[in-house]
């Protein structure tokens, strides 16, 4: 009778020890999954952000021809007028 509670006892140590590294494995492996949604929601911005700047570049070079669109380039970025054009200075 003493040695079957004995070796009773001995497995339900042997149990709860299984069940706590299964419990610590599972939020281990909790953790990785939503450090990989992050990783994921952070290059979806990336691929987007590429993607849109693609687009960008890709109109730019379909309309390096058009009259119109360099005219707003050159309006734009180097802030060059027409020659009838009136510029307005607005001073704060």
């Amino acid at each position: 009778m003493f040695r079957s509670k004995k070796i009773g006892l001995v497995v339900k140590i042997v149990l709860v020890i299984l069940l706590v590294y299964l419990v610590l494995t599972l939020v281990n492996v909790q953790q990785q999954i939503s450090d990989a949604h992050a990783a994921i929601d952070t290059l979806t911005q990336q691929v987007d952000e590429q993607t849109q700047a693609n687009t960008e570049l890709s109109n730019a070079i379909e309309n390096r021809d058009d009259p119109s669109y360099v005219e707003d380039l050159a309006r734009e970025r180097l802030g060059l007028v027409a020659p009838n054009d009136r510029v307005f200075f607005i001073a704060d």
